[in-house]
């Protein structure tokens, strides 16, 4: 009876954690548009206009992701959670994430040319793709521990969220600042939106829940390696490297990974 009353107690905290963590994110993120805007409002149809181009990754996103919710048999609950917690959480904890990190590495006093060239490699894939798991983390407790199938599902909404999210800051950043126009800069987003974020976090996410659900349909072997290349390929994004060919080859990479966590859950039973 002890043991009930404190996973029930224990469950109530989760929910008000999760709702707070709501609330924070979608505070932060509309303060997050308003803040440097309020002074050049005439910018607002540009920005509005800017972002509108990203529709032609998330229309056929959304469709894909509809196919993959029948196919799979998702949990229409479970689909709506993990919109919600994508849209609001993500991109929150990615960027306090990210100032946490800035300020841990700058206080090793590393060469300036190291943390210029390669800070972003190095900082963004830990707190970036933490704060995406955390999101498929939420989920999974929240709903009773989640099949294999549904986690797959699940981070492809935790990528799609922190990937809309992160452009929308970069457009509005782009209008309303002066370096480049919001329009380049949804162009050059939508480019590689679809090899990036959401591919990352499927195989962060489900190599994730496995670790956790110890299933013996996918090894442990397998499960890190989809960790490990998750942080690695975000690693390889966000490096100086230069060349033509590095996008496409991480991009073509990361989406056969990701074809191969999907046949790996698709052939799980209901319950893995």
């Amino acid at each position: 009876k002890m043991k009930k009353l404190m996973e029930n107690y224990k469950y109530k905290l989760l929910v008000i954690l999760t709702l707070s963590l709501v609330f924070t994110g979608f505070n932060y993120y509309f303060n997050l548009f308003f803040k440097d805007s309020k002074n050049n409002i005439e910018r607002f149809p540009i920005f509005l206009l800017s972002i509108t181009i990203i529709l032609f990754y998330i229309i056929p996103v959304i469709f894909l992701l509809r196919y993959l919710i029948k196919r799979l048999n998702i949990s229409r609950h479970v689909v709506a959670l993990s919109l919600i917690l994508g849209f609001s959480i993500c991109n929150l904890l990615g960027s306090e994430g990210n100032s946490l990190l800035s300020l841990i590495l700058l206080s090793l006093n590393p060469p300036s040319h190291i943390v210029a060239d390669w800070g972003a490699s190095i900082i963004a894939p830990i707190a970036e793709e933490f704060s995406k798991a955390f999101v498929v983390l939420l989920v999974y407790f929240l709903c009773g521990k989640i099949s294999l199938k549904t986690a797959f599902v699940c981070s492809f909404i935790s990528g799609l969220g922190f990937q809309v999210s992160e452009d929308l800051a970069f457009i509005h950043e782009a209008t309303f600042g002066n370096e480049i126009s919001g329009f380049e800069q949804a162009f050059e987003r939508v480019s590689y939106a679809l090899g990036t974020h959401m591919i990352f976090t499927i195989l962060f996410g489900v190599g994730l829940i496995a670790l956790i659900k110890r299933e013996s349909a996918i090894s442990k072997c397998k499960a890190i390696f989809w960790i490990i290349s998750a942080i690695t390929l975000h690693f390889f994004w966000n490096s100086p490297l230069k060349g033509e060919w590095i996008i496409p080859l991480l991009g073509s990479i990361g989406l056969n990974l990701a074809y191969n966590v999907f046949t790996n859950v698709d052939k799980l039973g209901e319950n893995d």
